[in-house]
């Protein structure tokens, strides 16, 4: 079974990760953190989440402008490749009539 998510656990541990916690550790063990302490941390990892939540939903739509400009230049290409064609065919039209040789 997975263990229940404690809110701050996780900030605390990364920002000690690599070091040892508990009575020989740079920090106390997270179960020995007092409810003040674990509020902190649950407010830390609170704001990194919502940072990066931030930050993912405007690379999503950073993406998704990026998506829809391409497929307007695309569009905007088509439209000039068909005017180049309509001028083509112009220009044959005349050239047939012998009208601009």
């Amino acid at each position: 079974m997975a263990e229940r998510h404690e809110p701050g656990r996780t900030a605390y541990e990364a920002r000690f990760a690599g070091f040892p916690l508990g009575p020989r550790g740079i920090a106390p063990a997270w179960a020995d953190l007092g409810p003040e302490a674990r509020a902190i941390w649950a407010r830390v990892e609170g704001a990194v989440l919502r940072d990066f939540r931030q930050a993912a939903a405007m690379l999503i739509h950073a993406r998704m402008a990026e998506t829809r400009a391409r497929s307007a230049e695309a569009v905007n290409e088509a439209l000039e490749a068909e005017r180049r064609a309509d001028a083509a065919i112009n220009r044959l039209e005349a050239l047939a009539k012998g009208e601009g040789a």
